[in-house]
Formats: C-alpha cells, structure tokens, sequence
C-alpha cells in the first residue's frame, strides 16, 4: 500500500504522516504524543512484515529449484507456500522418526524440511505482526474517538 493510500484509507493520520516525513509541527498533547508513538510502531511492525513477505518469496523460489520447477508468479506465490505450510503441517509429526533415519542419506528431504520450519516460522511471526497492527489500529481509533 502506498503513501497517499494510507493517507486516504486513514485520514485521520494524515498529520501524522505529516509529522513522520518532518513537515508540520511536533505533537504538543499528550494524546498527540501518544498517536505519534503508535503510529511509528505500527509503520515498523509493517516494515518488519514486508521483509517476512519477502523471505517468504525466497523460501518458495527454493523450494521450487529444489524441485526443478519454474519461478511462480502472482498468486501461484501464496499458493505454493500455502502447500509447502500444510505438507509441513501435516508430515512433520507423522514423519519426524522416518525422516530422523534417512536424514543423512537424502538431502533434498533435510532441504524440504528446513524450507518448511522456515515457513512455518515466517507464517507465524506474520500472523503475530498481524495482530500487533490490529492492536494498534484499534488503539489509534479509541484516540482518536475520545478526541473527535
């Protein structure tokens, strides 16, 4: 989402873009102060996001070269990784003993299985970004409300 799509989707934070990129005055209330502060923090758990967004991609990139497939593109993106997340989910308790022996013999299953803790892992800590961010919306809306 761009700039000026956060400006129009929130507008009530349209003077706190204005204070982030150094244009207007600096908040003087404490309830300013406050929004100022929870919006900084939203921005960078979304910066944060972004970045899992990406290492996500990687990790689909190489599970694809680890099976011979061309790169995907658009939504064959999320949908590979959805299946990657679930074949993880899954095999990985079924699996854990039988792949625990042949570990040593069969590298592309040590690589699978290492392209799949890593989006177990991103998914969760998106998922956990996610959540942060509805909180902080959900608190710049209650000031905003006892403002307004």
């Amino acid at each position: 989402m761009s700039h000026d799509d956060h400006i129009h989707q929130y507008p009530q934070h349209k003077h706190l873009f204005q204070l982030l990129e150094g244009h207007g005055s600096l908040a003087s209330t404490p309830q300013e102060q406050r929004r100022a502060v929870l919006w900084r923090r939203r921005m960078k758990l979304e910066f944060e996001m972004q970045g899992l967004f990406i290492r996500t991609t990687t990790l689909v990139q190489e599970w694809q070269r680890l099976h011979g497939s061309k790169e995907a593109v658009g939504n064959e993106v999320s949908t590979l990784a959805s299946h990657i997340l679930l074949a993880g989910f899954v095999g990985l308790q079924q699996e854990r003993t039988a792949w625990q022996h042949s570990s040593e013999r069969d590298d592309v299953a040590q690589e699978e299985h290492r392209i799949q803790q890593a989006m177990v892992r991103c998914s969760m800590h998106i998922a956990t970004l996610q959540a942060h961010i509805i909180r902080l919306d959900f608190e710049l809306a209650r000031l905003e409300f006892s403002q307004g």
